[in-house]
């Protein structure tokens, strides 16, 4: 099965001191592609670049006009952030050093997984995962559907039948709001989300029977129980999908120990095995899969990034062993 890793150097974002006022690493795209050439002698090789970043075109098929107006507001820009310093800063310094970067990342998800479809491959894009986009606004430093777009491109482009099943594996941090709010009511498409439900967006509404695979831990979960609870509930999520034609998976490291935002107490080496875990999984099923690197808030972020790139690398077809956890 192919393997490619996507990414562009258009991804950083900064200028202005916007990489200042949010803990969110601007940089940390390129840092964790450094260390994967450092690491992969041939990472070069696995490389596809998006050639532009996405437009208002592409972006109306799942936002709003006037949504994608709004983003020449100051003020909508900080909302999405969640820093209202941001406001004093003009529209068209935020939209060319933090919305264009960020729509190169929306790019890269839609490249990847037209790649992934394509070519039957396991693919990651170093950005993207902006699981808190909504098609009429943005949400936690998310602006733009990427996922959701991507099936819905490839569903107009035949890639993608309606009825082929799409499954989301999202190991953020936070509960993927805005993914879940475009495919409600969807049958096509299956989510499986573990995720801190004491922070933002808090608990999934419904019986929890209802929705058996939306999995909820509590503030400070160690990776031992986090490890645990992946290896019970995902290959039953994976058992239960009826001939999946493509899998997304969103990556968070927002779930290391000491994230500012995160809440979960997962130490470095347990997110790297989580990842592996994941991978093995996804191999075993020999199915296409994109894999997005989502929140991450802290200083070793990008090292996580770059070790679940090498880790995609280097997985095999079979399943990871987890005995050590």
């Amino acid at each position: 099965m192919k393997t490619k890793i996507v990414y562009s150097s258009h991804y950083d974002f900064g200028g202005w001191g916007i990489d200042k006022l949010h803990p969110f690493d601007g940089k940390k795209f390129s840092k964790a592609w450094g260390l994967v050439q450092a690491s992969v002698p041939d990472a070069q090789s696995y490389l596809i670049e998006p050639e532009s970043p996405a437009n208002d075109e592409l972006l109306r098929l799942v936002h709003s006009d006037d949504y994608l107006l709004s983003l020449d507001s100051s003020a909508v820009i900080a909302a999405v952030i969640e820093v209202a310093m941001a406001r004093f800063l003009p529209s068209t310094v935020l939209n060319k050093h933090l919305l264009t970067p960020i729509r190169w990342a929306t790019q890269g998800t839609l490249l990847a997984t037209r790649y992934a479809l394509a070519h039957h491959a396991m693919v990651m894009n170093l950005g993207g995962g902006f699981h808190h986009a909504f098609a009429d606004k943005g949400e936690g430093f998310c602006f733009f559907a990427d996922a959701a777009l991507a099936v819905t491109k490839m569903r107009i482009e035949g890639l993608l039948e309606a009825t082929d099943t799409v499954a989301m594996i999202d190991l953020d941090a936070h509960r993927g709001n805005g993914f879940e709010s475009f495919f409600k009511g969807d049958p096509a498409v299956a989510i499986f989300d573990m995720y801190n439900f004491q922070v933002y967006p808090g608990l999934h509404e419904g019986e929890v029977d209802e929705f058996p695979f939306m999995v909820p831990l509590k503030m400070g979960t160690t990776g031992v129980v986090y490890l645990n609870a992946l290896r019970d509930e995902l290959p039953v999520f994976l058992a239960s999908l009826k001939k999946p034609k493509i899998i997304f998976y969103n990556a968070g490291s927002d779930i290391l120990k000491d994230d500012p935002l995160g809440g979960l107490a997962v130490d470095f080496d347990a997110v790297v095995e989580r990842d592996r875990y994941v991978f093995g999984q996804l191999r075993s099923l020999d199915i296409p899969a994109v894999v997005m690197t989502s929140g991450g808030y802290s200083a070793d972020s990008y090292k996580l990034v770059a070790e679940c790139a090498k880790s995609l690398l280097s997985s095999t077809s079979h399943n990871e062993s987890m005995s050590d956890f």
